[in-house]
């Protein structure tokens, strides 16, 4: 004699089962749309792998010197490189759209010698492909604490992550210098003016765009402050080389704790979202502020949850990217909205921002 299961342990089958019936047609298109977008995002992967590689080893700068066009034999003969890796990275470089092929000879593609060769151009982004394929140490991190949450530190990756960070921030001072600082009302008077002004950076990093502006107004006198030990020994030998040790100033100082110097104007670019404590770092250049000083700040615009579907934009995909970075470093970046809080709240007036870029805001106040 047999005996049936109790129906609290039969196990529930899908109308589709019971039925032999496939997806739908609206399941079907969803999933071959689905399929198109993994694909375009398996083949972006390679693209920036391509251009980390392109970049680093100097074969679009080869390219670019030779418009008649180079074979890949050629090109690796040029820069003493393997023949099948430039091969493949000849064919990957062209799938991708960043060469142009005709008659057994590679050309840089059109409009890419700014992007990719030009560091001080307002469109450069070879310091952030570069920067990408750094990344790849944070991603090891990641699988390795994704379950402990444990953090890490500039100091404790290898020296190419914080070098190709610095190089990836030239656009924003690039930015700032072009159209930045005269969104700031009277700002670029001032910097220009004959009247003394003392302009403080805090987290100057390894010192490149506090070398910029010091060019940029030499009548200005700048002080930089950073905390990390290795950045400001790199920075230190930036301003040497540029001659500017008489007018450029440096001094070690972790962003919380460490006193700002009096001045007319503190900067904080790409920095603010970095530190532990947001409001003291704020409070504290506010004070050290004269009267009718400013504080600019220039940061990621990161979407508050209001607007999350800004995410899948492609500055969004971008900015949820680096938020990998931010999370292994302790810190997330932070909507506009937040920065302009924190000026508010430390009693600054005229609290104002400006969209740069996509990816770029500048926000500032008056003491």
């Amino acid at each position: 004699m047999s005996m049936a299961a109790p129906p609290s342990s039969v196990t529930p089958v899908s109308t589709n089962e019971t039925s032999g019936a496939g997806p739908t047609p609206q399941e079907k298109e969803a999933t071959s749309r689905q399929l198109l977008r993994l694909q375009d995002h398996a083949a972006g992967f390679f693209a920036v792998w391509t251009l980390d590689l392109g970049l680093r080893h100097r074969l679009f700068e080869v390219l670019s010197k030779h418009p008649e066009g180079l074979s890949a034999e050629f090109l690796a003969r040029e820069l003493d490189l393997d023949r099948l890796y430039v091969t493949v990275w000849c064919n990957a470089a062209y799938s991708a759209e960043y060469v142009e092929y005709k008659e057994g000879k590679f050309y840089l593609a059109e409009g890419l010698k700014a992007p990719l060769l030009e560091p001080d151009s307002p469109v450069y982004f070879g310091g952030t492909a570069v920067f990408l394929g750094a990344l790849r140490s944070t991603w090891s991190f990641l699988h390795e604490h994704l379950s402990d949450g444990e953090n890490s530190w500039w100091d404790q990756f290898p020296p190419e992550l914080p070098a190709a960070q610095a190089d990836s921030s030239r656009t924003f001072y690039t930015r700032l210098l072009r159209k930045g600082f005269a969104r700031v009302p009277g700002l670029l008077e001032r910097l220009s003016g004959t009247t003394p002004v003392t302009f403080v950076e805090l987290a100057c990093g390894r010192g490149s765009g506090l070398v910029r502006m010091a060019q940029a107004f030499p009548n200005v006198k700048f002080q930089g402050i950073e905390g990390d030990e290795k950045s400001l020994k790199a920075a230190k030998e930036a301003v040497e080389r540029a001659g500017l040790s008489s007018r450029v100033t440096l001094g070690q100082a972790v962003l919380e704790r460490g006193p700002v110097p009096a001045a007319d104007i503190v900067l904080l670019n790409i920095a603010l979202h970095e530190a532990q404590d947001k409001e003291a770092v704020v409070r504290n250049a506010a004070k050290a502020l004269r009267p009718k000083g400013t504080l600019l700040v220039s940061e990621f615009p990161f979407p508050d949850w209001g607007e999350i579907e800004k995410l899948r934009t492609p500055a969004g995909r971008v900015m949820a990217g680096v938020q990998y970075l931010e999370g292994v470093l302790g810190d997330q970046l932070l909507p506009s909205i937040q920065f302009e809080s924190f000026l508010r709240k430390a009693g600054l007036r005229e609290v104002t921002s400006a969209e740069l870029a996509p990816i770029h805001v500048l926000v500032w106040g008056t003491k």
